[in-house]
């Protein structure tokens, strides 16, 4: 076996292809053929073996948070010839669950990308091409929601950031938070953070005093989106 030693985490670049009311999402955890940000290309069939060994061990996190448990594989499709074909029921009985799924249906209503990414390792590579992935083995798969620096901002960093933008971004990004606060499926939790944050638009980043203030994710993913 040759294994390599380190986590990988993959992005498919591909937005999901359906999401309906009753917390389903389908897409692709992976797609063959193209090369992706780490210069790698799966091989079609790449990931037979190990959905094959592990279908039922495979759980759907957000974010790659081993934390943060959101849904299981409804179905698993290693021999789509496009990639890893996913159907992936969302836990719509925990609100973790629940608010991602309204996370990535309110991002997707609203026109922005947002889709699957595995966590795994790699197994073989092509011997006459090492950037040729051969086969996997999944350990996750997650729901893309806000996996970026971004999150690591404090809620004054965010403000002066957004401040930094142009006023046409500005617009764009407190009238997609508009958006999200309108949204009645969201938990009170989240809307109450996205009323308080909503009450900071026009308020000077020196002046914001509520470092700490935790921000939903809903937040941190719209702005990645538009900074």
């Amino acid at each position: 076996m040759d294994m390599e030693s380190q986590f990988i985490i993959k992005k498919s670049n591909i937005p999901f292809d359906d999401i309906t009311e009753n917390g389903i999402i389908k897409g692709w955890g992976n797609v063959y053929n193209i090369e992706d940000l780490q210069k790698e290309i799966s091989q079609v069939g790449s990931f037979i073996k190990t959905v094959t060994e592990k279908s039922k061990q495979i759980k759907i996190l957000r974010d790659h948070n081993k934390s943060l448990f959101v849904g299981v594989p409804q179905e698993l499709d290693a021999y789509d010839q496009y990639g890893l074909g996913l159907t992936v029921k969302m836990s719509m009985n925990t609100q973790l669950g629940k608010d991602t799924f309204e996370d990535v249906k309110f991002l997707k209503d609203n026109g922005f990308d947002v889709g699957f990414s595995i966590g795994g390792y790699v197994m073989k590579r092509s011997k006459s091409n090492k950037k040729i992935v051969t086969e996997y083995k999944l350990e996750e798969i997650s729901v893309l929601v806000g996996y970026s620096p971004a999150n690591q901002l404090s809620l004054v960093d965010t403000i002066k950031s957004i401040n930094e933008q142009s006023e046409l971004t500005q617009q764009m990004f407190w009238e997609t938070i508009t958006k999200a606060y309108d949204n009645t499926k969201f938990s009170d939790t989240i809307l109450k953070s996205l009323e308080l944050f909503l009450s900071l638009e026009h308020k000077p980043a020196d002046e914001v005093t509520l470092k700490e203030e935790p921000m939903p994710k809903i937040i941190t993913s719209i702005y990645d989106l538009f900074i």
